[in-house]
């Protein structure tokens, strides 16, 4: 009897698998992350990049160590409404990286007063093809609102 039942089910295991070709799969989705959100009337744009994929110039002039590892968070806030040249300063920021495990690491940022405002940088360690997440909290104003920014990135190194 166990050995009929064992038998039959082969049979429809083997005829489930049998069938057209699936083909191939689905395209992957392009990477569609705006690099800012906005809330009341401030906009907070952010940037994760490979310092490899900096100009040597560019990272030079910021002091970054360029390694294959290495991704720079760019951090500028400014009104919402505006031409996109005034900068606002954030009277609080925060930023933490969150591994793919739920580890989490806050982020020195390093403010850079440039001529049309304030820029905040941090460094953040990568991995091949581990996503990484990286929340954003700012406020422009004492009693104003919080900005918050949360978005996932996933590095090819090799």
């Amino acid at each position: 009897m166990l050995l009929r039942a064992q038998f039959l089910m082969l049979c429809c295991m083997t005829a489930c698998g049998c069938g057209d070709d699936p083909g191939a799969p689905p395209a992957a989705r392009e990477f569609a992350d705006p690099g800012f959100v906005t809330t009341g009337d401030v906009r907070l744009y952010y940037a994760l990049t490979l310092t490899n994929d900096l100009p040597p110039a560019i990272a030079g002039s910021y002091d970054i160590v360029q390694r294959p590892n290495l991704a720079l968070l760019a951090i500028t806030i400014a009104p919402a409404a505006g031409a996109g040249t005034e900068r606002l300063t954030a009277i609080e920021l925060q930023a933490e990286a969150v591994t793919l495990i739920g580890e989490r690491q806050a982020l020195s940022l390093r403010l850079v007063n440039e001529p049309g405002g304030p820029t905040y940088l941090a460094t953040v360690t990568v991995r091949h093809r581990e996503p990484i997440t990286i929340e954003i909290r700012a406020r422009t104003d004492t009693g104003g609102p919080e900005i918050n920014a949360r978005w996932t990135r996933e590095f090819y190194l090799e």
